[in-house]
């Protein structure tokens, strides 16, 4: 795309409305961009300026697929813009983030874990058709261990990808960005934004994810708290363990410790193939980085030593 048709392509059509930040609360922030409180009734997640216009009408319609397909989410109904940036407005009254209520409420976290929880069985639960035509999340890791672990060892990357390809297709819905900042509290019920990473396949991958967010977020500062979803690493930590204990609950129908570390071994792995990608990405790695990337080598070799499949589904 050459520069001119890349800034045609941000340009919004006559149907988009501006609007302004001024005043209003921010309630979320993500790698993607910010979630403010416009009003009321209204909120409005603002995407980072590499996203044009029709990337966030693109969400919008993953969305309205998601919502005929029976999950709970907010439907979009609009797309706005705030100087050079876009944005999708929604209709959430009295909603909150699940990241604001742990922080206001840490002794309900046990509560806010069961209802991630119970959302995640309700979004894994919904098989989708041939015709949806979801991406395969597989495709998305395969692609952290091409361009992360290969660079350095093949031989543990051949391994990842066998793992990958062992696992049987199964269609069952994936969110892709599933954390507390892209989930309301909407009175009982819970919502879900952020549809652009939507897709198919086992829910063992957006375990993985979850890990990333929750955990190996805080490796070097676990004190500390997370810069996008405004809560301790120590809490995060506990949110995630808490999690999986009521999801894994209801997925094996036990609270067999080791069924429980089996499923945690294999979201750790998942988790460390797309933070290796991660450090390559930011460019060639520096001193500080290439250690990192070591020590999560030798975290991927342990754990290839213990994982024979890293499907969930039974």
């Amino acid at each position: 795309m050459n520069s001119l048709t890349s800034e045609r392509s941000k340009i919004p059509p006559q149907k988009c409305k501006e609007v302004s930040l001024d005043g209003c609360r921010l309630i979320g922030r993500g790698l993607k961009g910010e979630v403010y409180r416009y009003d009321d009734e209204l909120i409005i997640k603002i995407y980072n300026s590499s996203y044009s216009y029709g990337d966030v009408e693109r969400e919008a319609a993953l969305c309205r697929r998601a919502f005929v397909l029976g999950v709970p989410t907010a439907i979009s109904f609009g797309v706005v813009s705030v100087g050079d940036r876009y944005g999708a407005m929604y209709e959430l009254v009295d909603a909150e983030t699940l990241s604001a209520l742990i922080a206001a409420n840490p002794s309900r976290i046990s509560y806010y874990a069961k209802e991630m929880a119970d959302l995640a069985h309700t979004v894994h639960g919904t098989v989708a058709e041939d015709k949806d035509d979801f991406p395969e999340v597989k495709d998305r890791f395969r692609e952290y261990i091409i361009n992360g672990l290969q660079r350095t060892h093949s031989d543990l990357a051949g391994r990842c990808m066998k793992l990958l390809d062992d696992m049987p297709q199964t269609k069952h819905l994936i969110h892709g960005d599933f954390h507390t900042s892209n989930v309301f509290l909407h009175g009982s019920e819970t919502l879900l934004i952020d549809m652009d990473r939507l897709s198919v396949g086992d829910p063992v991958f957006e375990l993985g994810d979850m890990y990333l967010y929750f955990v190996s977020g805080g490796r070097n500062n676990p004190d500390g708290p997370d810069p996008y979803l405004g809560i301790s690493y120590a809490v995060c930590r506990e949110f995630f363990e808490l999690f999986m204990k009521h999801y894994l609950k209801q997925y094996f129908k036990t609270e067999d410790e080791t069924r429980i570390g089996e499923a945690m071994d294999k979201a750790k792995l998942l988790a460390d193939l797309r933070l290796i990608n991660r450090y390559w990405k930011a460019g060639e790695l520096t001193e500080e980085s290439s250690l990192e990337v070591d020590d999560l080598t030798d975290e991927i070799k342990m754990l290839l030593d213990r994982i024979k499949c890293l499907s969930i589904v039974s």
